[in-house]
């Protein structure tokens, strides 16, 4: 991957002067080869400046503006047509909004538009795309419920409407990602309130029809405040908040193909981050600003010149292959030097696998156990489908197909077993399918098998959704776990303390 800091090797210093200050959920929008940033939030305030980065002479600069300037808000959304940018929405730190403003790049005059229909309701971390000549908003939050309802602006009369929609239509969310391509609209990830998506949709604006298709590779994990870019035909997804923390992994979706592709890291890559900007220049350079990284709100400009990333891209296709055929070895007799026995079935391995990725497997093969003789090992404490999975991780780093249901027993093994990045991939399994039934055994699996994520998350969970989850059989399960308890108890009622 090639990310700068920043672009063509200017120095820092240079960018620093004018920077228009640590934020995120602002705006970034570009037009010619000037980016526009707007509002957002710098930890104590949202904010209604504007700034531009010139991306030419790579300098910030403030314009000159004039004309009725919007208030200030963060996790509002913007789209652009022709010299303007629209402005709708958002939250200006005490109450949510539902005005819409145009900014005209020629001129740099705000200006309040006068449009008929009825508006959409107040929101923030919603998007607004155009194609063609209308603007398609969809999803947000108001503070109590989430959408998942399409309206258009459309800018020859100026007027909203509600359309009938068609098709499977996505959960209402937040947070969440659309991309232009061509007349479609493609929706991804976002938060449901309840939990992050990882879901792909596509809306069809010419027949206002929403479909789900049919996707390949491994997609991110269910992410919110990520952004997503076309260059070409693919989408570049980058960061996000996936309810443990910031990544700072890309993503790509060929949007042709619908095939996605995860690139190797490289050194220089931007710290992890939510709610930054992400903004495509000479469909060629990817420009990152600010947005929070779980601490401090950031103001660093990094790029990604997707013009060098095909060295990337086929060692990334190299590495692919390799999984692929290590994964064509799993319970495959060919070569195996050792045969798991559980519950009755066979399961193939191959010791030297089995020993480079698994330190239990090391001490039992080289370290003077009785199975290290053994070419035929009988498992007594665990089914044949967690071992299968756990042999399928070992050969390939990854679990195909893993639901929650396969999670809750293949977290005890990996515990038992000493493997993190499984105990990880089982959290994120569980995490995602906690709900007010089945939260209290969910706490109480994290406890048993030392899985603090999940622990964290279900105590969150409890805490927000007590007066439900207390009605439920599983909130009387924690009798079984008194210290655990204990600890709900205490927890409920220091938040009590503060109504």
């Amino acid at each position: 991957m090639a990310w700068t800091y920043p672009k063509y090797s200017v120095e820092i210093s240079k960018l620093s002067i004018n920077c228009p200050g640590a934020r995120a959920a602002h705006s970034c929008d570009v037009i010619g080869n000037k980016l526009y940033i707007f509002g957002g939030w710098n930890g104590k305030k949202a904010l209604n400046d504007l700034h531009i980065l010139d991306t030419d002479e790579q300098r910030w600069y403030e314009p000159d503006i004039t004309g009725r300037v919007p208030a200030c808000r963060n996790n509002h959304t913007t789209a652009v047509s022709g010299s303007k940018i629209y402005v709708h929405g958002g939250h200006d730190g005490a109450q949510w909004l539902d005005d819409l403003y145009v900014f005209d790049t020629l001129s740099w005059t705000w200006m309040k538009p006068n449009i008929s229909g009825t508006a959409p309701s107040a929101r923030a971390c919603h998007t607004m795309s155009r194609v063609g000549r209308k603007m398609y908003l969809f999803g947000g939050y108001d503070g109590h419920r989430c959408f998942n309802g399409i309206d258009i602006l459309d800018l020859e009369t100026m007027t909203w409407q509600q359309p009938y929609v068609e098709g499977s239509l996505p959960l209402a969310r937040n947070a969440h990602t659309i991309t232009v391509v061509g007349t479609k609209l493609i929706l991804f990830g976002g938060h449901s309130g309840n939990k992050h998506l990882k879901d792909l949709h596509i809306f069809e604006t010419e027949t206002l029809t929403w479909h789900e298709p049919d996707v390949y590779g491994s997609p991110p994990k269910g992410l919110r405040g990520h952004t997503a870019n076309l260059i070409g035909t693919k989408i570049y997804l980058f960061g996000g908040y996936d309810g443990r923390g910031r990544s700072n992994d890309l993503y790509i979706l060929d949007s042709e193909k619908m095939t996605w592709a995860h690139p190797l890291e490289a050194d220089g890559s931007p710290p992890g981050r939510q709610r930054h900007t992400a903004s495509t220049v000479a469909n060629k350079y990817l420009y990152i600003f600010g947005g929070f990284d779980g601490n401090k709100w950031l103001n660093d400009v990094f790029v990604l010149d997707v013009g060098k990333l095909e060295a990337s891209a086929i060692a990334g296709e190299a590495v692919n292959n390799l999984i692929g055929n290590l994964k064509k070895l799993v319970n495959n007799s060919l070569f195996s030097d050792v045969t798991f026995i559980l519950e009755g079935k066979e399961l193939f391995a191959h010791r030297v696998i089995l020993v480079s990725r698994c330190e239990h497997f090391r001490v039992m093969f080289t370290g003077g156990m009785l199975e290290a003789q053994q070419s035929r090992i009988e498992i007594k404490d665990w089914s044949y489908k967690a071992y299968c999975y756990l042999l399928e991780f070992l050969y390939s780093a990854g679990i195909s197909n893993f639901t929650a249901a396969a999670a809750e027993e293949v977290l005890g093994l990996a515990d038992a077993y000493n493997l993190t990045d499984l105990k990880n991939l089982c959290q994120t399994a569980l995490v995602h399918s906690v709900e007010v039934e089945n939260v209290c055994d969910m706490l109480i699996l994290a406890h048993r098998f030392s899985a603090p994520d999940l622990k964290k998350f279900c105590m969150n969970f409890i805490q927000k959704n007590f007066q439900d989850v207390n009605s439920t059989k599983g909130f009387e399960h924690l009798e079984q776990v008194p210290n655990l308890l204990i600890e709900v108890t205490r927890l409920v009622f220091s938040k009590m303390e503060y109504i």
